[in-house]
């Protein structure tokens, strides 16, 4: 009986994760729409290759705007698109939370301080969202992430 069960419960599971096949399904996915940026562009023209999203990110940018701020023009992350970087102030800074800072309070490049330690941070040096760090939030060390 038990046999009987844990099969039907297998054959259950495996028909949950079979995906049926419709006749009239479109062979390719439809685009979707996603969180990530939009850059100006003429109207109905996809950027085609990482190129033309390269630059088309350069030419949303305002680079007069940009150097008023201090900010600097450069490629950043996975895909090298451009952006205004711009400098904090207040860049490394010790800090213990990211009330502190202008920007996140980080921990220093080359501290053994583990997730959950007591530990002092530097004020992040820029604006850019690109690296991989840990905030220092209420003097403690908080997770790690990689963004690119």
């Amino acid at each position: 009986m038990r046999i009987l069960f844990a099969t039907l419960a297998l054959l259950s599971s495996l028909a949950a994760c079979a995906r049926p096949e419709a006749a009239d399904k479109p062979s390719a996915a439809p685009a979707r729409e996603t969180d990530a940026p939009s850059y100006p562009r003429e109207e109905g023209v996809q950027p085609r290759t990482i190129d033309d999203l390269r630059a088309q990110s350069l030419a949303a940018i305002d680079a007069d705007a940009c150097a008023a701020q201090g900010g600097e023009v450069r490629q950043e992350g996975m895909l090298g698109t451009y952006r205004c970087t711009v400098p904090y102030a207040d860049a490394g800074t010790a800090c213990s939370d990211k009330s502190d800072c202008e920007g996140r309070c980080l921990l220093p490049p080359g501290s053994d301080a583990a997730h959950g330690e007591a530990a002092t941070g530097a004020c992040q040096a820029n604006d850019s969202p690109f690296g991989c760090y840990a905030e220092i939030l209420g003097g403690k060390v908080a997770a790690a992430v990689c963004v690119d």
